[in-house]
């Protein structure tokens, strides 16, 4: 490989980078592409930084060093190899970290609440209870099938009816 086909890579593949990165600014995520069988092993941003990088690795190499061009082709490959390594792990990391809005209402069973609006009598009506779920404080609608449980009163949860808490007043020496 000739140092200009290095250079059209490098340069090619560094301003698609600069391109992906500011519509990530915008919002736009291009790494959504998905290709079956791959799953998170494959990403088109760590693609582009694969050839960014083995592109500048074999154009410095070819203007800088004395190595032969086979060597060069190996070295861009291999450093390229390692950062695409590098750029899924931490992609995979990020995905870790994002939070999704959505609330699993299954989770809060066998939670303990308070009550924020008193839950009327044997599933007459509904009041609404506050508790942690999933990393932050929720309100959720809430029913008993006893008496009555007035605001402020802790509760357990311990199933869910038509979408809706099922609670019982809470004892903590039980």
């Amino acid at each position: 490989m000739t140092v200009d086909l290095y250079w059209n890579i490098a340069l090619i593949s560094s301003i698609l980078l600069g391109v992906l990165f500011l519509m990530s600014l915008f919002g736009l995520d291009v790494d959504e592409l998905e290709i079956d069988g791959l799953g998170d092993s494959f990403s088109f941003n760590a693609l582009i930084a694969f050839f960014s990088v083995a592109g500048w690795t074999g154009y410095f190499a070819h203007n800088k060093t004395d190595m032969s061009s086979t060597l060069i082709l190996f070295t861009s490959i291999a450093i390229g190899i390692v950062f695409y390594i590098i750029s899924i792990y931490f992609l995979n990391k990020l995905k870790g970290i994002e939070t999704k809005g959505n609330i699993e209402i299954e989770n809060a069973i066998g939670k303990t609440g308070t009550v924020y609006l008193t839950i009327p009598e044997k599933q007459s009506g509904d009041g609404q209870i506050q508790l942690v779920i999933q990393g932050g404080l929720k309100t959720f609608y809430a029913q008993t099938k006893n008496e009555s449980i007035p605001t402020g009163t802790k509760v357990l949860v311990y199933d869910l009816d038509n979408g809706k808490l099922l609670v019982e007043p809470y004892n903590e020496n039980n």
